[in-house]
């Protein structure tokens, strides 16, 4: 599947109002698919530039340069396409369901976040660049990569629950 399909698949299956907002939709998914295409290639070359050597065999080389690829696709995508949620069906809720809906859809969205932040090189672009998009999340991030042999499982559930509360509080003053 090409960058212009499935950033047309995403925005039809997921943005279907926005979609019909567009002026030129096709216009609009060939510019995030070729953002897409730019973005992959950067990331793609600060991967290989980290790769301390590629191997003399052909076949592991070129698993390596399609692993590094596979990789920077991943990023791409979920920095330019995936970090727009979906819309929330037109369904009459009450405002208690609504908003539970929503929170748990954030939290699903923060949870996948972390996950990727946490599988990224400490101090590399792509990590300072998630630090910088999601200030709030950090402070997790941080406490998860740290060590923590020390503590008890109830020290250990108290300090998630305060970096928890924290979050909350972060989230509460970006709402409207």
């Amino acid at each position: 599947m090409t960058h212009v399909e499935r950033v047309r698949n995403y925005w039809r299956t997921y943005l279907p109002q926005a979609t019909a907002q567009l002026e030129d939709p096709e216009t609009h998914f060939r510019e995030l698919a070729e953002q897409i295409s730019e973005r992959i290639d950067q990331i793609a070359v600060s991967l290989s530039a980290n790769q301390p050597a590629l191997p003399d065999d052909y076949l592991a080389r070129v698993g390596t340069l399609n692993t590094m690829r596979d990789q920077a696709q991943e990023v791409a995508y979920d920095e330019i396409l995936f970090s727009i949620p979906p819309e929330e069906p037109e369904i009459e809720e009450d405002e208690e369901t609504s908003s539970r809906g929503r929170d748990l859809l954030t939290m699903q969205h923060e949870e996948a976040a972390v996950a990727r932040r946490l599988e990224m090189e400490t101090g590399s672009p792509e990590a300072i660049d998630w630090d910088r998009r999601h200030p709030h999340l950090a402070e997790e991030v941080d406490w998860m990569l740290a060590d923590h042999a020390d503590l008890t499982t109830s020290q250990k559930r108290a300090q998630l629950a305060e970096i928890m509360q924290r979050q909350d509080a972060a989230r509460a003053q970006l709402q409207p």
